[in-house]
């Protein structure tokens, strides 16, 4: 096919080898079939290269470029049938759409937005699965609350016993449940998002608690895991919290789940006998019952049954010897604020706490301790206790005592000014049991102005429980010892 600079060729269809013959600046024309198809148009430029636009007359003309003609297997560009393709491809667009290059403009913006929208979704998971990676599981949860119980000046033993509960009952072995389809699979409770807790999952916790017996641990797991969602439900946001993980709690599950209380309240408490025949004989056990231990104990019922586990973790600060009141910080309850609690001391209460001071080294810092810098442990109240019934001081008239432990102590104080005409009010004032009500909570909520009125009721108080340990009724050797055990 022969072709002139500048010139069209006359050939309505075209073959490769007519293709890679034209010269630059030629210019050649391949017709789509279909009338008003349109047109390939072919050029060569300077360079060589054969450039393909398809072309189409009709609607003001449109040319768009196809691509470069692929003159060899190794060159870059389209072939020829590729080039029809492409032409074909555009004017079927032309036929149904017009305007092909705003046609192009529109699936280009369509495509751009399909692809921010897809953009879109994809960080709209990212930040979900962000989310759900910061949602604390119940595990956390618990040690999130610990914590929080920790930086509220929880005791220390209590923190010890949540921290006991939560490595001995909760993260122990995987719990194992029952699917629906009846197949036997394992299910690690404590490691599951704190918000996909449901209550079953919370039974599952503590039914292998309540099968080995230990019906009061189930009680007060139980009620750990309650205040622990409670925790969470409400301290999401908390500005001083040091967790950054949250929960997104809907319910606490914990609430649903009964166990029940097969507990009995206590009922022991010390007749006027027993309770002299303690006092006077516990300071004789020997070894086995140190002169401080001892003195615990009295203490205790000098100052009408207050809490050993509290005053022993005082220190020698806290008892103000001239003002003659004990401050204790009262913290018994979780989730209740602490509160001071002001202890009236008796002259018998002082004497027992001089007696300690003569025991100890100097430079104690904590009077209930064997080295003045540690607190002995409350356990080892129980131990004494023991100790004691193991002598023949637990005995009256021949007769073993009763077994009692050391929180017996408080109940038989209550009792003892129940017989002797002290008011329940007062009692339960002196006592540091919660006062509730509005008054209560709102005006009478200065613990040191009670102090007055509280002397008063220890005053009382004393004065009975001086009737019965100076009382005669004793044995003459009991009498002996009483005042002359040898300090230390």
């Amino acid at each position: 096919m022969a072709v002139e600079s500048g010139k069209t060729s006359s050939r309505k269809y075209l073959t490769d080898v007519a293709l890679k013959a034209l010269k630059p600046g030629q210019t050649a024309t391949d017709s789509l079939p279909g009338r008003g198809s349109g047109s390939i148009l072919f050029t060569c430029r300077d360079s060589g290269a054969v450039e393909a636009y398809y072309r189409r007359r009709d609607g003001g003309g449109q040319k768009i470029k196809l691509g470069v003609f692929k003159k060899t297997p190794k060159s870059p560009g389209l072939s020829l049938t590729e080039l029809r393709e492409q032409a074909v491809r555009l004017a079927k667009i032309a036929a149904e759409h017009g305007d092909i290059k705003a046609y192009q403009a529109r699936c280009a913006a369509e495509e751009e937005a399909l692809q921010a929208e897809r953009q879109r979704q994809l960080h709209e998971q990212q930040r979900l699965a962000e989310i759900e990676a910061s949602k604390g599981t119940l595990s956390e949860l618990f040690r999130d609350y610990i914590e929080d119980r920790r930086r509220n000046g929880v005791s220390a033993q209590q923190i010890d016993e949540f921290e006991r509960v939560l490595r001995n009952d909760l993260e122990g072995e995987k719990v194992v449940s029952v699917a629906d389809d009846g197949q036997v699979q394992k299910l690690n409770v404590m490691a599951m998002k704190a918000k996909d807790v449901r209550p079953d999952h919370v039974h599952l916790l503590l039914k292998p608690i309540w099968a080995r017996g230990a019906q009061r641990q189930t009680r007060k797991v139980r009620s750990f895991l309650v205040a622990a969602f409670n925790f969470g439900l409400k301290a999401e946001h908390d500005i001083e919290r040091s967790s950054n993980k949250s929960y997104g709690l809907p319910i606490n599950p914990a609430n649903s789940v009964t166990v029940r209380d097969t507990s009995t309240p206590g009922e022991r408490a010390l007749t006027d006998k027993e309770l002299k025949q303690f006092w006077q004989t516990i300071t004789q056990v020997g070894a086995a019952v140190g002169p401080i231990m001892a003195r615990v104990f009295h203490f205790s019922f000098a100052t009408a049954g207050q809490r050993p586990l509290q005053f022993i973790r005082e220190p020698w600060s806290s008892y103000n010897l001239q003002g003659k009141y004990l401050k204790i910080v009262d913290s018994k309850g979780r989730g209740s604020k602490k509160r001071p609690h002001f202890v009236p001391l008796s002259a018998r209460a002082l004497q027992v706490l001089e007696q300690v001071r003569a025991i100890q080294p100097q430079g104690a810092v904590y009077p209930w301790s064997i080295d003045g810098q540690t607190p002995i442990h409350p356990s080892s109240l129980s131990h004494a206790v023991s100790e004691w019934f193991a002598t023949e001081h637990a005995k009256l008239d021949g007769k073993p005592i009763a077994k009692f432990t050391p929180r017996d102590i408080r109940r038989t104080c209550t009792q003892f000014m129940q017989r002797n005409g002290i008011k329940d009010f007062d009692s339960d004032a002196l006592q540091s049991h919660g006062q509730t009500g509005v008054v209560a909570k709102h005006y009478r909520n200065n613990p040191e102005a009670k102090l007055p009125d509280m002397r008063l009721t220890m005053d009382a108080f004393d004065s009975a429980l001086s009737c019965l340990l100076d009382s005669s009724e004793v044995d003459e050797h009991q009498a002996k010892q009483l005042d002359l055990f040898e300090v230390g």
